[in-house]
């Protein structure tokens, strides 16, 4: 998979360094911000091939960063993670998928479930 500079989205800081660490051992470019509104900031500022959102942050949450990101820059990527909250993540990755997310990812995950979800929101082979 050829490298891809990716926006990750998530109101905890050690998602973000994990998420951010995992990414960059597999040779993509990576920023990071803290909620939905630094996420349309940067993405006015810079181009990016996916991004990786959280579904629950403060203000701005997952699915209305999705329907944002669809509705300005369609042909981005986006991969939805939640590790659930008051309802199962299940519930908000479908909410998330629905929305037009390419990909889910349920945390915890590992590199491996990483690279899966990114090689599906790119339309890659498995």
């Amino acid at each position: 998979m050829p490298p891809s500079r990716i926006l990750v989205v998530d109101d905890e800081e050690n998602v973000r360094d994990v998420t951010r660490l995992l990414l960059e051992m597999s040779g993509h470019a990576v920023v990071c911000v803290e909620d939905g509104h630094g996420a349309l900031r940067e993405i006015i500022a810079h181009p990016f091939d996916v991004v990786i959102t959280d579904m629950l942050m403060p203000e701005m949450d997952g699915v209305e960063l999705v329907n944002e990101l669809k509705r300005r820059h369609s042909p981005l990527r986006i991969i939805a993670m939640s590790g659930g909250g008051h309802v199962p993540k299940e519930s908000y990755l479908q909410i998330a998928h629905l929305s037009g997310a390419h990909a889910v990812l349920p945390k915890p995950f590992n590199r491996e479930q990483l690279e899966q979800a990114l090689r599906t929101a790119l339309g890659e082979p498995a």
